[in-house]
């Protein structure tokens, strides 16, 4: 495989199942937001992997210390770095979609708060797509399309899951920004409590069917708990 076939490959395999969602979510929307404004979220979502990837390194540097100094067992070792690798994407999101979008003019009605936050955590997926294929490619394209497909059903899926939550936060507080912070506190908590669950049936039953079939339940409910966020976000008021 040529240098260019294999950019290209990852490219189509990391970028593709994201972006057909984004398209799928797009058309929900029955105000279309500015392009400019959804590029800005999705590359944003992009640049959020590298800070994602920056403090879960040294946030598992650190409960690897805490864990030789305190002594705690390898089982709270695994369950601190769950939770903290979840909450550290959810909030690297959260923080993409806000600087490049939610606290601009064009957060102008409530659903926004979940389109942009959807928007971002799609930019994220598509380039930790992208790093999840290149890996995997090492062991052949087969593999490769494999990650690929159970990608764009569970781990996708998650990312919209979790940013709708945090999204809702902000579109229920959207005429109420008093009451702001008490939402988003809550919305980051349940979607890192989501996102840790799934980790957990990933990560650390992989050869488990039973649990690979728990993940994609939980995937599901969720997508399906987006899309009933949205339609509530629409009928906000004042």
């Amino acid at each position: 495989m040529t240098l260019w076939s294999y950019m290209i490959l990852i490219l189509v395999l990391g970028f593709v199942p994201p972006l057909f969602w984004l398209w799928f979510w797009l058309k929900e929307d029955a105000h279309p937001e500015p392009k400019r404004a959804l590029v800005r979220a999705f590359f944003g979502g992009m640049g959020a992997v590298i800070f994602a990837l920056i403090l879960e390194s040294n946030f598992l540097g650190l409960n690897d210390l805490l864990r030789r100094t305190i002594g705690y067992s390898e089982a709270l070792f695994h369950i601190i770095t769950i939770l903290g690798f979840a909450f550290i994407e959810e909030i690297t999101k959260t923080g993409a979609a806000f600087f490049t979008a939610l606290k601009t003019k064009y957060f102008d009605e409530p659903e926004d708060g979940i389109v942009y936050m959807i928007t971002a955590a799609l930019g994220f997926a598509a380039l930790e797509n992208a790093l999840f294929v290149s890996g995997s490619l090492k062991t052949g394209v087969e593999q490769s399309l494999v990650v690929s497909a159970f990608r764009f059903i569970n781990a996708v899926l998650l990312h919209i899951s979790s940013a709708a939550i945090i999204g809702a936060g902000f579109a229920f507080s959207f005429f109420h920004k008093e009451r702001r912070k008490r939402e988003l506190v809550l919305a980051i908590f349940l979607a890192t409590v989501l996102h840790a669950l799934y980790n957990f049936f990933i990560l650390y039953n992989v050869e488990s069917i039973l649990s690979q079939l728990w993940a994609t339940l939980l995937v599901v409910i969720g997508a399906i708990v987006a899309l009933l966020l949205f339609e509530r976000a629409r009928r906000v008021v004042v």
